[in-house]
């Protein structure tokens, strides 16, 4: 039930905080979560409040002044006891030329038992995978598209869809294009390595795919829309 400016959720204020800080201290720490499309719309405005403070910190050059605020927002025992040092390190870095949207929410199906809408809601631009050379979780926006091209491009033997190549611009938005056929080179790889284990990688074949949508992205120029709203046209003359 919505009332006023955000929804109850069917609970009371303190157990909505307790879950709030629940659901946004995993995805900090995951990168990914997924539950009910009306919890995730309530915690991608509480997480992205809490990026905001920490951003604000960091640019300011007083982090330690915001550490109390956000520990009050924040589960921070056991596992997340070094949560703040990787929002400070890692996530508040990726977002520093970005203004707000650091979050995404993503529809997926029905829950089975009783319909309830689902989603995932996810950090946007997460690595696709960690220093070590590890995958992450995370990004399932990228992971679907590379998917899509792969269908496209290599089993319909066609060009990609402008719907395709449109969402692929956007993830250019925070990343070099270089840096984005890099996560896509990393999935595709893997995407095929787990469909047939005991196959031979083709590399040639693989830098020719990202060449390809490489070209795709770069010469990509989004149509002119109609302008909306009212026209004025010229008054009939009177006969």
């Amino acid at each position: 039930m919505t009332r006023g400016l955000g929804r109850h959720l069917s609970r009371t204020k303190a157990h909505r905080d307790a879950l709030l800080r629940n659901m946004a201290t995993q995805l900090l720490q995951h990168g990914t979560i997924m539950s009910t499309t009306p919890k995730l719309k309530e915690t991608q405005k509480y997480v992205e409040r809490i990026i905001t403070i920490a951003k604000h910190g960091v640019q300011n050059g007083t982090p330690q002044k915001s550490i109390p605020e956000l520990q009050s927002r924040l589960y921070l025992s056991g596992d997340n006891s070094n949560l703040l040092k990787k929002l400070f390190e890692e996530i508040v870095p990726r977002y520093i030329s970005r203004d707000g949207g650091y979050t995404r929410v993503m529809k997926v199906e029905p829950r089975l038992s009783d319909r309830a809408p689902q989603g995932i809601l996810e950090l946007v631009d997460a690595p696709v995978q960690s220093s070590d050379g590890q995958l992450l979780k995370g990004n399932m926006k990228l992971w679907l598209l590379t998917k899509n091209c792969m269908q496209q491009i290599e089993e319909e033997g066609q060009k990609l869809t402008p719907n395709t190549v449109k969402n692929l611009k956007k993830m250019t938005h925070n990343k070099s294009v270089d840096e984005l056929m890099t996560d896509i080179g990393v999935v595709r790889k893997y995407l095929i390595e787990a469909a047939e284990p005991e196959g031979e990688f083709n590399e040639e074949k693989h830098k020719a795919f990202l060449e390809t949508v490489k070209n795709e992205i770069l010469n990509f120029s989004a149509p002119k829309q109609e302008q909306l709203g009212y026209k004025f046209v010229e008054r009939p003359t009177q006969q």
